[in-house]
């Protein structure tokens, strides 16, 4: 699910132009820490994955709208 996630991050931000800290910020983490979540150093856990696939949701819908 994780690589799912950060393949989805990568989309967002070169279709939709959204940036990676934008997404930290909605994420309520720190942009470095996305950063290396989004290199693969570390997995997010359940919660996190869940919350950061509402938000893609949530800006995807707004974006296309």
């Amino acid at each position: 699910m994780n690589d799912k996630l950060r393949k989805e991050c990568k989309l967002l931000k070169a279709l939709q132009g959204v940036s990676y800290a934008e997404i930290a910020e909605y994420l309520e983490i720190g942009a470095s820490s996305f950063y290396n979540w989004l290199c693969g150093s570390y997995d997010f856990g359940e919660e996190k994955q869940r919350r950061l696939s509402d938000i893609i949701a949530t800006i995807s819908e707004v974006e296309i709208e």
